[in-house]
């Protein structure tokens, strides 16, 4: 297979251009600002755990019940959720840290129990400049006004769950996962306080979840004569979705940084399509500035694809390697293995075997 040098080396400046935050700083709490941020240390693992045993439903939405008129309307969380071991929700998590970072830089521990549970009711930082959209897309709406020096007039009202921005990580162990997005708390100020589940992409058959841990893809790997539908594909869907996937891939635009030029806002696919070999090409569709779901016209959303970031003239330089293990380049999805781990084997050996589409 043919090297694709100038993929990699445009990947590579791209990564090399971004400075790597460090530690929280207002100035920059935004996706492309935080995009390499550690997890924080130094706070009580789950100092902020919610009271109560929470063992049941576990994948679903919670804040269809613990809310204002809800159900649980006793117990009302302003974060919760599920963790799981595997991207596929196979098997929950316990005793794995939920953290979240707000926009004042408070950061806020859980630890899932034995369903996988977490939840809280700590509060979480308003950002006073947050925009609304429609479902991620135009049209914009900033709910706060501003006066025509750009001062602020009014801010975004606080008691607004969709202005309570923050960075998540989960952790167990070594294996840390971190976001790329500044989420929203999501919901409404007659519906708030929206699960976790709600926004970190499906899992099965259930909501959505977050997602931690170590575990292999598949429970076995031959030693050699690897293919790419039967052992390789799995390890990309497993790991690489749903960043590295055909299509739009832009964070959340709901800050005032998002929509002005420059915009903070990030591909966080890098331009890369993990769930094809050859890459892709979609229509992707160009809404109002006014009008909401009415599509004007449509833009190409060109990727490249696996067979971009793969070099079987040396496996551990391939880009899919050293952007995923650890000591690697940076990777705003963090690192998923070492050298040792049954997946990345599967990979290098199918890389030095010429990363065929087979």
């Amino acid at each position: 297979m043919r090297k694709k040098p100038m993929v990699l080396l445009a990947v590579i400046l791209g990564a090399a251009a971004l400075a790597l935050a460090q530690v929280y700083d207002l100035t920059d709490f935004h996706a492309l600002g935080r995009m390499y941020q550690p997890a924080p240390d130094g706070h009580g693992v789950g100092k902020d755990n919610g009271p109560g045993r929470g063992t049941h439903h576990p994948g679903e939405d919670c804040g269809r019940c613990h809310r204002p008129g809800g159900r649980a309307e006793g117990y009302i969380w302003t974060m919760a959720g599920t963790l799981y071991a595997d991207r596929p929700g196979k098997s929950v998590l316990a005793n794995g840290e939920i953290i979240l970072q707000d926009r004042e830089g408070q950061v806020v521990s859980l630890t899932s129990n034995q369903a996988g549970n977490f939840w809280t009711t700590s509060p979480l930082a308003s950002d006073p400049y947050t925009v609304a959209t429609t479902h991620g897309h135009e049209p914009f709406i900033p709910l706060y006004t501003l006066d025509s020096n750009g001062n602020l007039v009014t801010a975004a009202p606080a008691d607004d769950p969709s202005t309570w921005h923050y960075k998540t990580w989960v952790r167990k162990g070594n294996a840390v996962r971190p976001m790329m997005t500044i989420a929203g708390a999501g919901g409404s100020l007659t519906t708030p306080r929206m699960s976790c589940n709600m926004h970190h992409g499906g899992v099965a058959h259930r909501a959505g979840a977050l997602w931690v841990g170590r575990v292999p893809t598949l429970e076995f790997y031959p030693t050699q004569h690897l293919g790419y539908r039967k052992h390789i594909y799995p390890i990309l869907r497993s790991n690489c979705a749903p960043c590295h996937i055909p299509g739009k891939t832009v964070t959340p635009r709901n800050s005032r940084t998002d929509i002005e030029t420059p915009s903070t806002a990030v591909d966080y696919s890098g331009g890369l399509d993990l769930m094809t070999y050859e890459g892709s090409e979609v229509q992707s569709p160009l809404y109002h500035p006014t009008i909401p779901y009415k599509v004007i016209a449509y833009e190409t959303i060109r990727k490249k694809g696996v067979a971009d970031v793969v070099d079987p003239g040396s496996p551990p330089k391939s880009l899919l390697l050293v952007k995923t293990v650890e000591g690697g380049m940076p990777h705003g999805g963090g690192t998923f293995w070492n050298q040792g781990h049954p997946d990345y084997r599967a990979l290098s050996e199918w890389i030095r075997e010429g990363a065929r589409n087979n």
